[in-house]
C-alpha cells in the first residue's frame, strides 16, 4: 500500500505566519491553485480513496483531489490539527512573548497538560490509531490530507523518533510525503513540492 500524506494547501493565515490549530480557515486563491496541482500530480497514480481532516483548508484540498481523480473523500476527526486555542491567530514571536513558559513546556514534554493546548502525545495517538486502521484495508494507493503538526507526529512514529524531534523537519503547504507498507512501514520521501510551480501562483 502507498499512503500519500498531503499537507493542506495555503491559506491567508499561512501567508501571515499565524498559528491556525483547529480554527476553520479556508484556502485562499493560491491555495486552490496548489490543490489543483496536487491533484494533477496524483492523476498518474492509482489512488482509490482520499481521507481528510474535516477542517476547511484540508477538506477543500481533498475535495479538489477527489473530484479530479473521481474517487470518494472520507472525513475523519482524527486527522484534525493539534488544538492550540491558547495561541491561535498569533505569530510565533507573539506566542513566545505572551506564552513562552507554556510553549516551552508543550514543545519539550509530549505529555504536557496545558489548558488550551492539546499534547503532542494525544495528537500522535489519534493519528496513529487512524493510520493503523488504514493499514488493515486493501487499498493500493491512498491520499491522506491533514496538517503540518499532525503529520509530523505520524512521521516521528513511522521513523521511531521522539516526538520532540518533529521540529527537525518541515512540511510545506501542498507538500507530499510517501509512506509505503509492504513487509514493513517505510518513509519513501518527505516534503516533496516538485509539483508546485511557485511562479504561477
Amino acid at each position: 500500500m502507498k499512503i500519500f500524506l498531503v499537507r493542506h494547501a495555503r491559506t491567508d493565515w499561512n501567508d501571515l505566519g499565524l498559528w491556525q490549530g483547529n480554527c476553520d480557515v479556508p484556502l485562499n486563491r493560491a491555495g486552490f491553485e496548489e490543490a489543483r496541482k496536487i491533484a494533477e500530480r496524483f492523476s498518474k497514480q492509482n489512488v482509490q480513496i482520499v481521507y481528510s481532516s474535516p477542517l476547511s483548508r484540508a477538506h477543500q484540498t481533498a475535495k479538489v483531489i477527489s473530484e479530479m481523480l473521481k474517487v470518494p473523500v472520507v472525513l475523519d476527526e482524527r486527522l484534525k490539527e493539534c488544538e492550540i486555542s491558547l495561541w491561535n491567530g498569533l505569530t510565533m514571536q507573539e506566542t513566545l512573548q505572551r506564552f513562552e513558559r507554556e510553549y516551552l513546556i508543550w514543545s519539550t514534554d509530549p505529555a504536557a497538560q496545558i489548558d488550551g493546548v492539546e499534547s503532542l502525545q494525544n495528537v500522535q495517538n489519534r493519528i496513529v490509531q487512524f493510520f493503523n486502521e488504514l493499514l488493515q484495508k486493501s487499498f493500493e494507493s491512498v491520499v491522506v490530507v491533514s496538517h503540518a503538526l499532525s503529520l509530523r507526529t505520524l512521521i516521528c512514529w513511522v521513523l521511531r523518533l521522539s516526538l520532540t524531534e518533529h521540529r527537525n523537519f518541515k512540511l510545506d503547504n501542498g507538500s507530499v510525503s510517501l509512506i509505503e507498507f509492504q513487509d514493513r512501514i517505510r518513509l519513501v520521501y518527505l516534503n516533496d513540492t516538485c509539483h508546485l510551480d511557485q511562479n504561477n501562483l
